[in-house]
């Protein structure tokens, strides 16, 4: 049966070989820091961008700014990637002349853009070989950026104000349609006309029925009189009976044709009054949206376009030298635990030299 792991075989078993370990950790520290002078130095530029809160918004954003609100700011980082700015950018810095890679995989070895947590600085990095170049492209994506931004901002409030001033347009038609109607009833037989009218027939009505009265007294006091007289009175009655009957006949036709005339125009005076706030309203909201044109969006602007770096970024020497010697370290131990398990297994190792040491169990 197979002795258990003995932790100070073990350890024996390493300090015996510790040469391998170390020769390997020096063979992996040459070849990392070959590696790390053969390999092309690459710069990496970094521009930054400042959102601002919309111009004409509540100034207490600026100072009531929540993580909710910092967290949307990252949907900038979709002006800074634009794939047709980052072709731009090739185009005039001729990225494509040192790398024949797609503009896919060169974008992704590139370009690097990140919104800073828990603020509103937007950071464009830019990794090339030469660092004039790379401070360049920065520069030139994060002012990209911003254009992209105002140019969105600006189409989105000329589609606005396009949409007011149409509703606007809409808005007068239907004034003028309300004020051409309100005319057209207020013309010749406006409720005003139709009331003066049944005015007129009454006080005229009301002298006919004296005239009337009178003639009627004259026949009573008169009874005495020749005959031709009294009938004449009698027949002027009649017309005067005649007369105040057309005259109410026609006094009760106005009186319904005005109560038809005025429930007209005040229907009419009411579709006017609504025409005309509507009107007003429309025209007050144009004239809000151009006042306010780009000033509703946030702001960018390019606060620091980057200075050219004196320091490469990439290979980064010592990250290269830790990572090989730790590799070194890791592999020549797993190699040695292997050997020992294999030569314990196999009853290769020395026992009394272990007992010697340590003592027997």
């Amino acid at each position: 049966m197979q002795d258990s792991f003995d932790a100070f075989e073990y350890i024996d078993f390493l300090s015996a070989r510790w040469k391998f370990a170390g020769l390997a950790c020096v063979f992996a520290i040459v070849a990392g820091l070959a590696t790390g002078l053969l390999l092309p130095k690459r710069y990496t530029a970094t521009a930054t961008i400042l959102i601002d809160p919309p111009a004409g918004g509540d100034p207490r954003i600026a100072t009531a700014v929540t993580t909710v609100y910092l967290e949307s700011l990252k949907t900038y980082e979709l002006l800074a990637t634009n794939d047709q700015l980052f072709v731009r950018a090739a185009g005039q810095f001729h990225l494509r002349d040192q790398d024949g890679s797609p503009i896919e995989s060169l974008k992704r070895l590139v370009l690097k853009v990140d919104k800073l947590r828990d603020t509103r600085a937007l950071q464009i990095s830019v990794t090339l070989p030469d660092p004039r170049t790379s401070q360049a492209v920065a520069q030139f994506i994060a002012e990209g950026a911003v254009e992209l931004s105002r140019s969105g901002g600006k189409e989105a409030d000329e589609s606005l104000i396009e949409v007011a001033a149409k509703a606007a347009e809409v808005a007068k038609a239907r004034l003028n349609d309300a004020e051409t109607a309100w005319q057209k009833a207020a013309g010749a037989h406006s409720a005003e006309a139709l009331r003066s009218e049944v005015s007129d027939d009454g006080y005229l009505k009301s002298r006919v029925e004296e005239q009337l009265l009178d003639e009627q007294a004259d026949v009573a006091g008169n009874s005495t009189q020749a005959q031709r007289d009294v009938g004449a009175s009698r027949a002027r009655a009649e017309l005067l009976q005649r007369r105040i009957s057309e005259l109410a006949l026609a006094i009760d036709e106005k009186s319904t044709a005005l109560a038809k005339q005025s429930a007209r125009e005040q229907d009419l005076q009411a579709v006017l009054t609504v025409a005309r706030t509507a009107y007003g309203a429309a025209m007050q909201r144009l004239a809000d949206l151009r006042i306010s044109l780009g000033s509703r969006t946030e702001w960018l602007r390019v606060v620091d376009p980057g200075i050219i770096p004196q320091r490469p970024s990439s290979p980064n020497v010592p990250l290269i030298l830790i990572g090989a010697a730790s590799l070194a370290l890791f592999g020549s131990l797993l190699y040695l635990t292997l050997s020992f398990s294999l030569t314990r297994g196999r009853r290769r190792y020395d026992p009394p030299l272990r007992m010697a040491r340590h003592g027997a169990d």
